[in-house]
């Protein structure tokens, strides 16, 4: 189902981070942390100390682990923080392991609900997992709408998590 190296988002998809993200952006003064973007740093220090403490002890998403299980290797692209992403896989050692590369907040510079954003990291993480999937497809699995149809764009496999493990009759 998601081939020899696809490329995953990460909150909602392979973690459940139990961060309070209404209290957040009331205590940094936004509607939405896309609104941080070009703001002091200080704030996205907040960000990614709240989500690298979720990271700590994240609920994983059962069923994509379970998949994960089959791949050679994996990319993350997020708009997470890479921090957090690895905080959590510390605690996988098999995922850990066959974890390409990570493309989030700090390497995109921005969010990936931008198009191009969004299509530099995808690019990232084609060519972090080229080698483990060969002339195999590119599969993204997401948990967003907007992500699953930028990833459809750029001609690959758009699997939404909720469908990982369900059988089709």
């Amino acid at each position: 189902m998601l081939g020899p190296a696809p490329i995953l988002d990460f909150d909602g998809t392979i973690a459940v981070l139990a961060v309070d993200w209404t209290e957040l952006r009331r205590k940094l003064g936004v509607r939405s942390l896309d609104d941080l973007w070009g703001a002091d740093g200080a704030d996205w220090d907040l960000v990614t100390r709240a989500e690298v403490g979720a990271a700590a002890t994240a609920e994983p998403v059962a069923a994509t682990i379970r998949s994960l299980d089959t791949v050679t290797a994996f990319a993350v692209l997020t708009n997470n923080s890479e921090f957090a992403v690895r905080e959590f896989l510390r605690r996988f050692d098999g995922l850990a392991s066959r974890l390409a590369g990570v493309v989030g907040r700090e390497t995109l510079g921005g969010s990936k609900r931008n198009p191009e954003r969004f299509r530099i990291g995808f690019e990232r993480c084609v060519a972090l997992t080229a080698a483990a999937r060969a002339q195999g497809p590119v599969v993204y699995v997401g948990d967003a709408r907007y992500e699953l149809e930028l990833a459809a764009d750029l001609g690959a496999g758009a699997l939404d998590v909720g469908k990982i493990g369900v059988r089709v009759s």
